[in-house]
């Protein structure tokens, strides 16, 4: 499944034939990802990403949300998703994460625009929720920047390497997304 966001980028469904080139495109950016996010450690080889992308397809097939990845060009050069959906509340989070070469220039921004139609339209959720590191400024721009509610503040609740980080919790619900 690809979607066209722009006449530049373009989010294709998560699929074993990206695992290579996600794989080095994490490589590339390991110090620069590390800064906020905790699972770098866990990507030692393609065959990790091979590991995470067959459970994103496992999860997609069996009613979860697909994960994508975000093509500009069409290279490959980051990846969008949903990290949980809960049916019997109809919620959901996003995530996302762009190779340092690749942002400022809205790509996140309109990934996350497709997402939300995807989460609002086609898999019927009433709440998105977007986590962010506290300090991660720009990260917290992207909620901001398409109209969520910030909710609340999550005292030192993920580990990151060496020290506990705050999250931010934005959420955005289907009554406010349609007006």
């Amino acid at each position: 499944m690809e979607v066209r966001v722009n006449s530049d980028v373009a989010m294709e469904q998560l699929k074993l034939d990206h695992a290579q080139e996600l794989y080095d495109l994490t490589e590339t950016n390991r110090e620069y990802l590390k800064e906020w996010l905790p699972w770098l450690d866990q990507i030692k080889s393609s065959d990790d990403t091979v590991k995470f992308i067959e459970s994103t397809i496992k999860a997609s097939s069996s009613g979860g949300a697909p994960n994508f990845s975000i093509l500009y060009e069409g290279v490959i050069c980051g990846v969008v998703g949903f990290h949980t959906i809960n049916k019997q509340h109809r919620s959901g989070s996003i995530g996302y994460w762009l190779a340092q070469n690749h942002t400022g220039k809205g790509i996140i921004t309109e990934a996350a625009k497709e997402l939300l139609k995807i989460g609002f339209g086609e898999l019927n959720l009433n709440k998105i929720e977007m986590h962010c590191a506290e300090g991660n400024i720009k990260s917290r721009a992207i909620p901001e920047r398409l109209g969520f509610t910030y909710e609340a503040t999550l005292r030192q609740c993920e580990w990151l390497y060496s020290k506990y980080v705050n999250h931010a919790v934005y959420s955005l619900l289907a009554a406010e997304y349609s007006a």
